[in-house]
């Protein structure tokens, strides 16, 4: 049912430790079916027995509900400390109010009230070790007080109110014997709770430093992943980078290749050209130093004059070779 898990839920908050969350929302719990159980035991003494006698009447049902929707209320307004430890002693105070209420109309008391005036209070001594740990053990035993004084001085209680076993009961032989009995069951019960609880609290505590652990070691392991993809898209950028220089590279390489093929081709064809026009000038200078040996009436004046334009002719020659060379040098680059 969606309204009653609301209830139970009232007062938490999403930034309290789990100890804290748990002890609210048990404490709701035990309030809720305190609050039923009371509910029950009226309807049951209603319908099926027909009479109020030795139950629960009208004023204690609405008392005992008023007194346990208390705490709810406190943890709704974030009193949550206050919450559980007002709901370990009203639980017990509540008993007392209602046997007491119970027994004082009565002249002769029957040992069956006593008895389960015991094991009512023995029933609520589980209470505080469900909503107080012994990280405060301060709050603990003020807890526990409550049940702990009642079943020690559960005769000088009565008694106060004018029912004691000896002024309203038949004290038999046996009724000593049983306070003794409840008390040694009041010590089991919560040395088996206190050891139960221990157990809780070092397994939450356990849990919450592996849950510690855990969450630094994903951290950790979230941080690692982070760095492998950034060096991953660094790699991956570094290769898309290498492959464009590749592919640059190749593109240089063909270009070059051609280039210097082409270079190769034009250097081959001007040396071929000119190489028959150098050819000339240079014959015709040979020619005619050997002209200047033979013993002949000779111009040298034209002679020389000759010379110096056939020179000149593989002067320019030559020239041209070197700029039609260097154009192409410069073309390129």
């Amino acid at each position: 049912m969606r309204w009653l898990r609301n209830i139970a839920r009232s007062g938490l908050l999403d930034t309290d430790e789990y100890q804290k969350r748990r002890s609210v929302i048990l404490s709701n719990y035990i309030a809720l079916l305190l609050s039923g159980c009371l509910l029950l035991l009226f309807i049951l003494r209603r319908f099926v027995f027909g009479h109020f006698s030795g139950g629960v009447s009208v004023d204690l049902l609405v008392t005992g509900i008023g007194l346990f929707v208390c705490p709810i209320l406190l943890n709704r307004f974030g009193l949550t400390t206050v919450s559980r430890i007002l709901l370990c002693y009203i639980s017990v105070c509540y008993i007392w109010y209602a046997y007491i209420s119970l027994m004082r109309p009565q002249q002769l008391v029957e040992q069956a009230f006593y008895d389960s005036l015991r094991i009512h209070l023995l029933t609520v001594s589980f209470i505080p070790y469900l909503l107080l740990d012994k990280r405060k053990p301060y709050l603990l035993f003020f807890g526990i007080l409550p049940t702990l004084i009642s079943l020690l001085f559960f005769e000088q209680i009565l008694s106060q109110f004018g029912v004691g076993i000896y002024q309203r009961g038949d004290p038999g032989n046996e009724s000593v014997l049983i306070g003794m009995r409840t008390f040694v069951g009041y010590c089991v019960i919560s040395i088996g709770c206190f050891t139960f609880q221990s157990i809780i609290t070092y397994n939450d505590e356990l849990n919450k430093k592996m849950l510690l652990e855990l969450r630094r070691k994903s951290a950790l392991i979230t941080a690692q992943n982070e760095e492998i993809q950034l060096r991953n898209e660094e790699l991956i950028q570094s290769q898309e980078r290498l492959n464009e220089i590749n592919h640059h590279l190749g593109e240089l390489v063909v270009k070059k290749t051609q280039s210097i093929k082409q270079q190769n081709e034009t250097i081959l064809k001007y040396a071929y050209s000119n190489a028959h026009h150098v050819r000339g000038p240079i014959a015709r200078i040979l020619g005619l130093i050997q002209v200047s040996r033979l013993k002949t009436d000779l111009d040298y004046p034209w002679f020389l004059k000759k010379v110096e334009d056939e020179t000149k002719q593989v002067d320019r020659i030559v020239t041209r070779i070197t700029k039609e060379l260097d154009e192409i040098e410069d073309t390129e680059l």
